[in-house]
């Protein structure tokens, strides 16, 4: 029973994550998410006492679920590579390549349509979505300290503001393939930050610009 009750709640949370995805918070009815889940009124409620509830544990899974497979990323890159250089740029590479085999185009990021609509929720959930962007904020600010430690940056950048930029881009590049219907455009982003990144730090663009 208590897998068959975990099973309903897994589907309630996945169809809400996906009608609130295509269509923002405001416009998706708990009778929307109940019809697409399939699941009686009854049920529902049985997993979540109101809208505001569905709301805080929709974002916070997909927070987790977010937060996993990035972070499984960046093991996998670290043990291909010592220097934390590669390392970013192994991490890019995964990232752009996990968005290239999407069977689907990308849905979108909650948190974008959160912020978003930020008058519709509680101060819990905005404060948590808050948080969760500063812990992206300062997980590349963390990477981008660990580079400039060991390869000077060629233009007067920190990595507070290199972590902010990659944010920044991948953010808006979100928004952007969904309501330009432009599946490619968040990898697309991706590549060109790397390129910038090389810029910044490849040690045979810095010799090659101190030849010239």
């Amino acid at each position: 029973m208590a897998a068959r009750g975990h099973d309903t709640k897994e589907r309630i949370l996945k169809e809400a994550q996906a009608l609130v995805l295509k269509r923002g918070f405001s416009a998706t009815s708990l009778d929307n998410i109940i019809q697409a889940a399939g699941v009686t009124k009854g049920a529902f409620f049985h997993h979540f006492k109101s809208k505001d509830d569905l709301a805080r544990q929709l974002i916070e899974r997909f927070a987790e679920l977010d937060f996993a497979l990035f972070e499984e990323w960046d093991r996998r890159a670290d043990a291909l590579s010592d220097d934390p250089y590669q390392a970013l740029i192994l991490f890019l590479k995964l990232f752009e390549e996990w968005l290239d085999n999407l069977r689907q185009p990308f849905a979108g990021c909650l948190f974008a349509v959160y912020v978003y609509e930020s008058n519709l929720f509680e101060p819990e959930v905005n404060a948590y979505v808050k948080k969760s962007l500063e812990h992206w904020q300062q997980f590349y600010e963390r990477k981008f300290a660990a580079i400039i430690a060991e390869r000077p940056p060629k233009l007067e950048v920190s990595a507070a503001e290199l972590a902010e930029s990659i944010v920044a881009i991948l953010e808006g590049a979100f928004i952007l393939a969904r309501s330009g219907e432009k599946p490619d455009l968040i990898a697309r982003q991706s590549r060109l930050f790397r390129g910038y990144v090389k810029l910044l730090f490849d040690e045979d663009t810095r010799s090659r610009d101190a030849v010239a």
